[in-house]
């Protein structure tokens, strides 16, 4: 699974398809993974499997992403990344403003996970090479 480039300009009347969805889920999956070269393997709830366009969005699935995006600054740097929200079903929606919560959070998490990544440490000689 690839990291995909956050859409972190959201605006009112913006429609949410589910190749954003997927988006979401994956990068979050991703985050967790690269967060494991660096943090003590933790696992995250289950998203499922991508959407297709047949498929419905639900407020469960919403809600776990929100609580996988929440367990990431736990397990790893305790990033900003606003509070997390829980959604019912029949009830209002997330909207834009959540959307790029959501997005400049993993964004936040990605950017600083590298970084981490690169500037570890690391010996520029090689131990235990030759015999003795």
């Amino acid at each position: 699974m690839a990291w995909q480039t956050p859409k972190t300009n959201w605006k009112q009347g913006d429609k949410v398809n589910m190749q954003d969805y997927n988006r979401w889920k994956n990068n979050i999956t991703y985050l967790r993974e690269l967060s494991l070269e660096v943090y003590k393997a933790y696992t995250l709830t289950d998203m499922g499997t991508d959407k297709a366009y047949t498929d419905y969005i639900y407020a469960d699935e919403i809600n776990t992403i929100e609580a996988n995006l929440a367990a990431l600054p736990v397990h790893t740097y305790p990033f900003v990344i606003g509070e997390q929200q829980t959604y019912y079903p029949n009830q209002p929606t997330p909207d834009y403003k959540e959307f790029n919560r959501i997005e400049s959070a993993c964004l936040l998490i990605y950017n600083n996970l590298t970084g981490q990544i690169s500037g570890r440490k690391r010996l520029s000689i090689r131990l235990g090479g030759g015999k003795f």
